[in-house]
């Protein structure tokens, strides 16, 4: 008998250890798990007050820019390069080629223009003589009949070329744009057959080897020229940048420092059907791919390249533009869902918005072709409400209520303002629109600059550069010539750009995601310092520099930099030519790039006042 209760005895201790070791691994199971399902998305976008310079400057550096109000071309390379100084802060002054105007303030003289037709002689005299001196003068476009070819290297203009092409570098100019070249495809320019000095050094030429880019010394001054028209396009806003940059004695530029990978269509309903690409490499379904090889690669991807992905939510894939017509979506999709947003976050991501359905926020407007594009116009603004008040609803059901939405692509990069004023209207914490920088408003899409937007100052535009996984010779371009002017990278993809024929190239995942990473792994290499960020993150940077301004001075061997508006620390690049950086008075410094005669360093701005000492 006692043996028997024995036995009981052992058997309830044993029994009582199995469920405490079962509560340990269940409470640890959801310690370990609670980060997958309590989520957070909240940012502050509180500003501090802001601090001005109290640095007593005497002549800052300044520039004087002549254009032609009567030529088209002009008028265009002049909207770059004015897009081009608001973001960077420089200080500038714009004059009609007729104009006369006091010299004395400025340091750099730069012509944007391909005539010089009401040009004053006193003022081609003048700036003639303080270039000799020691100023800078910069030509952003070519003519035959600009009157200071002779001292700029010219010595006879053989012939027009009308359609030259490409721009291929003998010098350094800015890490990874000089070690490509646009094709014809987005970069044709007319030019000039030159013969030119001896002693002038060329930058860059054309596929024809006609020099394109050069400069010369002329006195103690310098002259840069450019022998093409290709500054009136935006597909060559950085070179310019740079460009006038290497013609400076100094020239300072912030920069948001911020490396963006976002995912359009992510999370998003799955396809359940066999996709052939899919199949006939895998052996499995589309949905059963994306969950257990694509999504996996992409994360080992990131681990490798340091990525953060953004990504975009698309509720379901309905034509449903009515709101009376607006039914609730299947329990599978909302697995879907859940799932890929949960992931996401698991892995720091941020969510965004790409919309209900991927059918555009516009009305019925001719320059979109909605047959073409199998969307649907919406009709009224009460219709787009409801559409987003069902994205509201849904993340909240899968997120829950501290998910806040903050960045809005829209769906095939299409948006008009009555689109923008339904999302100011109905998302309270949105505000970033994330369209594209290069493209074709005249065919619908939305082409922005990287500015607050004038129609809704609540929200910013921050542009996407380049797309895809293929790795291709224009789309690096693209985005170093974005990288160049604004010191950010933002890049797009889409999960089922591997099966279709346009965005695939026809190439396999496993040659896409080689050539992805080949990407990746080349603006590594050319601009190491980008950190990788979420969408909303760089939203905030931009915020805590879009109203400051800078004004510098240089005193012998020391630049002295104020800044108005400060409010937290911010990355610059700042050139300097044929001298070195040996300390600064607060914040950090390193040198990225060297082209011989100027160097190129990352410079953390910590203070509305800051010394940079330089050096031999």
């Amino acid at each position: 008998m006692k043996v028997r209760k024995k036995k009981i005895m052992k058997f309830k201790y044993f029994f009582i250890i199995i469920l405490i070791i079962e509560l340990f691994l269940q409470v640890n199971r959801i310690v370990n798990k609670g980060s997958y399902f309590s989520i957070s998305q909240e940012v502050s976008f509180e500003k501090k007050a802001p601090k001005n310079s109290k640095y007593p400057f005497k002549r800052t550096q300044k520039m004087l820019v002549y254009y032609n109000k009567k030529s088209e071309q002009s008028m265009n390379i002049l909207y770059n390069l004015e897009h081009m100084f608001k973001y960077n802060k420089i200080n500038y002054t714009v004059a009609d080629i007729g104009e006369i105007i006091p010299t004395s303030d400025y340091d750099t003289f730069i012509f944007a223009t391909e005539t010089f037709i009401g040009f004053q002689k006193s003022m081609f005299e003048t700036i003639r003589k303080e270039t000799f001196e020691g100023k800078k003068l910069i030509f952003l476009n070519n003519t035959p009949y600009n009157p200071f070819n002779e001292i700029a290297g010219i010595k006879k203009v053989d012939s027009l070329v009308e359609n030259s092409s490409e721009i291929f570098f003998s010098e350094k100019l800015f890490p990874g744009l000089d070690k490509y070249s646009p094709t014809k495809e987005i970069v044709v320019h007319p030019t000039m057959k030159v013969q030119i000095d001896s002693d002038v050094r060329i930058l860059a030429r054309s596929k024809e080897n006609i020099p394109l880019l050069w400069e010369k010394t002329y006195g103690k001054g310098l002259i840069l020229y450019t022998n093409a028209s290709f500054f009136a396009d935006r597909i060559t806003r950085g070179l310019m940048n740079q460009w006038i940059g290497y013609g400076n004695d100094w020239y300072i530029t912030p920069i948001l420092n911020a490396k963006l990978m976002h995912i359009d269509d992510f999370p998003a309903p799955v396809p359940r059907t066999l996709n052939s690409n899919i199949h006939n490499h895998y052996h499995i379904s589309t949905r059963d791919f994306y969950k257990q090889i694509w999504w996996k690669d992409m994360l080992e991807i990131a681990k490798r390249r340091n990525i953060i992905f953004s990504g975009f939510i698309i509720i379901d894939y309905n034509h449903t533009v009515r709101k009376e017509n607006m039914k609730r979506i299947s329990d599978l999709t909302l697995k879907d869902l859940s799932l890929e947003g949960r992931e996401l976050f698991l892995h720091h991501g941020e969510l965004g918005v790409h919309g209900y359905n991927h059918n555009p926020l516009v009305y019925n407007r001719k320059e979109v072709n909605f047959k073409a594009l199998n969307y649907v116009p919406w009709e009224n603004q009460e219709d787009m409400a409801a559409s987003i008040n069902q994205i509201k609803s849904y993340v909240k059901e899968l997120f829950g209520s501290k998910v806040k939405l903050y960045t809005y692509v829209p769906p095939s990069n299409i948006i008009r303002n009555e689109g923008l004023e339904a999302i100011v209207k109905n998302f309270p914490d949105m505000n970033t629109v994330s369209a594209i920088f290069y493209g074709n408003s005249d065919e619908g899409a939305y082409v922005q600059e990287v500015e607050r937007n004038r129609d809704f100052p609540s929200l910013y535009n921050l542009p996407r550069f380049s797309s895809g996984f293929y790795y291709d010779n224009n789309e690096m371009w693209s985005l170093y010539n974005a990288i160049a002017t604004y010191g950010y990278w933002s890049h797009f993809v889409h999960p089922d750009d591997l099966i279709s024929k346009d965005r695939s190239r026809n190439k396999s995942w496993a040659e896409l995601k080689g050539e992805f990473e080949k990407i990746l792994i080349d603006v590594e290499a050319n601009i190491p310092f980008l950190t990788s960020m979420r969408a909303v993150d760089m939203t905030k940077k931009y915020a805590n520099i879009e109203d400051i301004k800078i004004f510098s001075e240089k005193l012998g061997n020391e630049i002295h930099v104020g800044v108005e508006n400060f409010r937290d620390p911010f990355d610059t690049l700042i050139r300097v030519r044929n001298k070195k950086i040996n300390k600064i008075s607060s914040g950090t410094f390193r040198e990225v790039y060297n082209t011989g005669n100027t160097r190129i360093y990352l410079v953390s701005i910590n203070n509305e006042d800051t010394t940079i000492y330089l050096g031999d």
